[in-house]
């Protein structure tokens, strides 16, 4: 009797924390706890009102409904955890995972209107958006990540990319040589920024990129294979030979470098030839 005594004064203390909880944030996330809390404290009251001991499993369901679960919580937030922010992010994965965006929507937007600051619902929205093709909205959460965590540098890679498929070039361009200045050995940086500059023709500008992520990732592929393209629009056939070569002996199964040796070789025999003839 003493334990059912000392659990429900313990059990309604910590359903009136969680009560003035709900009061205090103005939640609804924290009401389905309460429920829970409630439902092991009446199988208590049950016990006491008809005089009996409950069986395991209901004795387990009251300490882990009224006390182990709600305890969790307070101490999960004590730690800095918003619970509402994981349980609302955790029915967005659910649903996301279903197809089912537009609910998964109205949970987030009602999250990151109650918690502005809650990076993982404007997470969860800004992949949902990029999912719909709504780039503009998905820019706009992206740019909300970087606000909240200013290292969040794959955040503001992605609005870089996004930019770029929206057209915005020069300012992918901007954002991605800012980035690289603070984060020079992110590799998906290097490789978008050499693009890019390559398609604007800037193959010295490039190649500097390029050159740069070799000292952070020295027996990369593409590195080496894309220099090799630079130093090709460059007339530097030489060392766009040895950048193919690099790049074959990396990936021997890599056809394209190989190809491109030979194309060289071509370009290279075609210049000789024509120098020949304006010496006779």
């Amino acid at each position: 009797m003493l334990e059912k005594i000392l659990f429900n004064l313990i059990a309604f203390s910590i359903f009136i924390i969680i009560f003035f909880k709900i009061i205090r944030k103005n939640d609804t996330n924290y009401i389905g706890i309460l429920v829970l809390e409630a439902i092991g404290i009446a199988i208590s009251f049950i016990e006491i009102r008809i005089g009996i001991d409950a069986n395991t499993f209901f004795k387990s369901i009251r300490y882990l409904f009224s006390m182990l679960l709600p305890v969790f919580i307070i101490l999960m937030e004590l730690k800095g955890l918003n619970f509402s922010e994981i349980i609302s992010s955790f029915l967005a994965k659910i649903l996301i995972f279903i197809g089912d965006y537009k609910a998964a929507k109205s949970i987030l937007i009602k999250l990151v209107t109650k918690y502005p600051e809650s990076y993982m619902g404007h997470k969860l929205l800004a992949k949902i958006y990029e999912k719909e093709g709504g780039m503009r909205k998905a820019i706009d959460e992206y740019v909300k990540l970087v606000d909240i965590k200013g290292n969040d540098y794959k955040s503001y890679f992605k609005i870089a990319d996004l930019l770029n498929d929206l057209g915005q070039k020069n300012e992918a361009i901007q954002m991605l040589e800012n980035l690289m200045k603070t984060k020079p050995d992110l590799y998906e940086c290097s490789i978008l920024l050499g693009e890019l500059l390559c398609e604007q023709a800037r193959f010295k500008e490039a190649e500097r990129v390029y050159q740069e992520a070799l000292k952070f990732r020295p027996t990369d592929f593409n590195l080496y294979y894309n220099l090799g393209i630079v130093y090709t629009m460059l007339s530097e056939f030489q060392m766009a030979k040895e950048m193919y070569e690099k790049a074959a002996d990396i990936n021997h199964k890599a056809y394209g470098a190989n190809y491109s040796l030979g194309q060289i070789a071509f370009i290279r025999g075609r210049f000789r030839c024509r120098r020949k003839i304006l010496q006779t």
